[in-house]
């Protein structure tokens, strides 16, 4: 049985992933980790439900466990809604799995057909994924084409994380200076030091050095007098500043 030895590590694995990234006492860690799933039902009982009760968050929490235990869960499930009934709203869901997992082409061809009814073009949640999806498969001009349709047509859906994935669509097709603007204009309002750690490595690549590294270390220094949360939340672009600053 799957629950039997695996499963439970994996389980416990997930709870304290989640004890990590929320920044709860850590003694959870260990009555989890001796106790199993009498542990997970004291944590979900006095941690999370207190708080979270009814929440999103709470319902992503439990999504992120069962998925843990089976991987392919909610690939299969939503791969399953899109032969079921194949709409829209259907195939969007499967194109952000697919980007979940790394399957950007498919991704994109999921929007294509998302896309593909009258409406389709004018949507601007589907031009948004459509334009994600197409640059991380690296295509570069169609995400630019993308993004910028995306912005005449609905000011309000070109967000903070939109702002930044049309800075790195401009550079990836080598509009440099177009790209730096961009950078500049999003890094202030976004939340969480991705957009300055990208916009430092863009300066980087460009020779400008002095500036590179004081975004490097305004990321060090950010992370490490913020919160457990945030600092769990921020690992990646705190190692790579860290990395860059040769610490």
């Amino acid at each position: 049985m799957f629950f039997g030895g695996l499963g439970v590590f994996v389980i416990d694995l997930a709870f304290a992933y989640h004890v990590i990234r929320t920044g709860r006492p850590w003694y959870w860690i260990l009555i989890i980790g001796f106790l199993g799933p009498i542990g997970w039902a004291a944590y979900i009982l006095l941690a999370i439900l207190p708080e979270m009760a009814g929440s999103a968050s709470a319902r992503r929490f439990a999504d992120n466990v069962s998925n843990m235990a089976d991987p392919g869960r909610s690939y299969r499930e939503k791969l399953r809604d899109v032969e079921r009934v194949g709409s829209a709203d259907a195939k969007r869901a499967l194109a952000e799995e697919c980007i979940k997992r790394g399957r950007f082409q498919d991704a994109v061809d999921l929007y294509q057909g998302a896309m593909s009814g009258p409406l389709g073009e004018s949507d601007p949640v589907l031009l948004r994924g459509m334009a994600r999806a197409k640059l991380l498969a690296g295509d570069g001009p169609g995400a630019v084409a993308a993004f910028e349709k995306l912005k005449d047509l609905d000011r309000a859906a070109f967000d903070a994380d939109a702002e930044l994935d049309y800075a790195r669509a401009l550079a990836l097709v080598g509009r440099t200076q177009d790209a730096l603007h961009q950078y500049e204009a999003v890094v202030p309002r976004y939340p969480g030091e991705e957009a300055r750690c990208r916009f430092a490595v863009l300066l980087q690549s460009l020779g400008q050095h002095d500036r590179a590294q004081a975004l490097f270390r305004e990321i060090v220094e950010s992370v490490r007098h913020a919160p457990g949360y945030y600092r769990s939340r921020q690992r990646e672009w705190y190692r790579i500043a860290r990395e860059q600053l040769g610490r």
